[in-house]
């Protein structure tokens, strides 16, 4: 039997699919992180390996079955990563037709079921993604925590303990986020947290943990909570608007799919960007994803065949 593979690669798990060439999925797989920048050549190539003799040697199939592969994974717009790629697939005994594409591109063919429109991730980092009907593709933010991330849970995390040190500092406003942050913590004292927060092993997301904190200050009426909700939104109101620029939706009905813990799971933040984004634009459709970008990297490898 003839079929395709998609992989989404991501920083704390790999999801591959198998699909017949009409795009009905035949079964999935799951390995460990497979983002290459984050976790390592070593990592990464034990991951890949993991799922892919899965998915075809384990399951009593072969490679020569397969007409084609696409896997989406971050970090793959660069050439240097997408050649370490393609050599810890090519271990694996395929040699068959190999696209390697950034997980943005999947997750929107994903998203939409393979129609143009827009993909805005809001987790730990940003990013947000489009195409439309011509082909053509704009992309706004996935740049890391130093560089980006507006809108991010890791920029939220960073707003709240710099709100925090504000007002200990008397430069700002008093807010209920010091003894949310203080009982998360286990603290006793604002200067505690420092030594949280830069400590040998402290990571983006110990900082984007803290986002979570946001909505119950917002809920209490803090007004430095809810400053902060507002920035948040407005940042990702602003990634949108530029791509709906860039690819000329403004006055189309276009599909804007969201995705990420920031906009999943703060119903604040979710409803404010959909009542502001549906202001400027009310023909935007703003909705869940509706396959994932496993999904999305195999509907991209039939395309291919």
């Amino acid at each position: 039997m003839n079929y395709v593979i998609g992989i989404d690669g991501g920083g704390t798990k790999t999801k591959l699919v198998r699909c017949t060439l009409d795009g009905t999925v035949i079964d999935s797989y799951m390995s460990g992180p497979s983002n290459i920048l984050s976790s390592g050549y070593g990592v990464v190539r034990q991951s890949l390996h993991d799922v892919i003799i899965d998915a075809v040697i384990n399951s009593g199939d072969c490679f020569e079955e397969c007409r084609a592969m696409c896997i989406g994974i971050a970090g793959a717009a660069r050439e240097s990563v997408k050649v370490q790629l393609e050599a810890i697939i090519r271990e694996t005994g395929y040699k068959g037709p190999l696209i390697i594409t950034h997980d943005a591109e999947t997750a929107l063919i994903g998203g939409t079921d393979g129609e143009e429109g827009i993909l805005l991730i809001a987790g730990t980092g940003t990013i947000c993604y489009g195409e439309n009907k011509e082909g053509k593709t704009h992309r706004v933010g996935g740049w890391g925590h130093i560089i980006g991330d507006e809108g991010s849970a890791y920029s939220i995390g960073v707003k709240i303990l710099n709100a925090i040190m504000r007002a200990y500092d008397k430069r700002g406003q008093e807010t209920i986020l010091t003894e949310l942050v203080l009982k998360r913590l286990a603290l006793e004292t604002v200067e505690d947290i420092i030594g949280e927060v830069y400590k040998v092993g402290a990571s983006k997301q110990d900082i984007a943990g803290y986002a979570i904190l946001i909505e119950e200050a917002c809920n209490r009426g803090d007004e430095v909570a809810l400053k902060i909700i507002d920035e948040t939104i407005d940042a990702l109101v602003e990634a949108v608007n530029t791509n709906i620029h860039c690819l000329d939706f403004e006055n189309k009905s276009t599909k804007v799919i969201i995705n990420g813990s920031v906009l999943i799971n703060n119903k604040r933040i979710q409803e404010g960007f959909c009542n502001k984004l549906q202001l400027l634009y009310p023909k935007v459709e703003v909705s869940y994803m509706i396959q994932d970008a496993a999904y999305g990297a195999a509907i991209k490898a039939i395309r291919t065949i």
